[in-house]
């Protein structure tokens, strides 16, 4: 079975990268919080942002994680039945009518 993280992997990419440009901003800033003059009241207004972000973005990617999805919507569609397959693979050309024949008495039994 395949396995799709690609959308999964971007959204933990996005996550570290904000804990990162969080951080960083915290260990540049810390001795600066409280001069209200030099702008001091700008990183902490973009820190309580950044941190409200951050929240919601793992409480998405927890709630996500608990769906037993891999994408978007996975939870939502249906899966094909292996008849369904082998009359998708028969009418493509991939197997012979013999073939077909054989699994499809495999499915239903004998």
């Amino acid at each position: 079975m395949e396995k799709n993280t690609g959308k999964r992997n971007k959204a933990e990419t996005i996550c570290l990268g904000g804990i990162a440009v969080l951080g960083f901003l915290l260990l540049a800033q810390v001795h600066d919080m409280m001069d209200w003059s030099s702008g001091g009241w700008l990183w902490m207004t973009l820190m309580m942002i950044g941190g409200a972000v951050l929240i919601v973005v793992v409480v998405f990617l927890l709630l996500r994680g608990t769906s037993g999805g891999t994408g978007f919507g996975s939870g939502n569609t249906p899966r094909e039945s292996p008849l369904d397959i082998a009359k998708r693979r028969f009418a493509a050309g991939e197997i012979t009518d013999e073939e077909f024949e054989k699994i499809k008495r495999g499915i239903e039994g004998p």
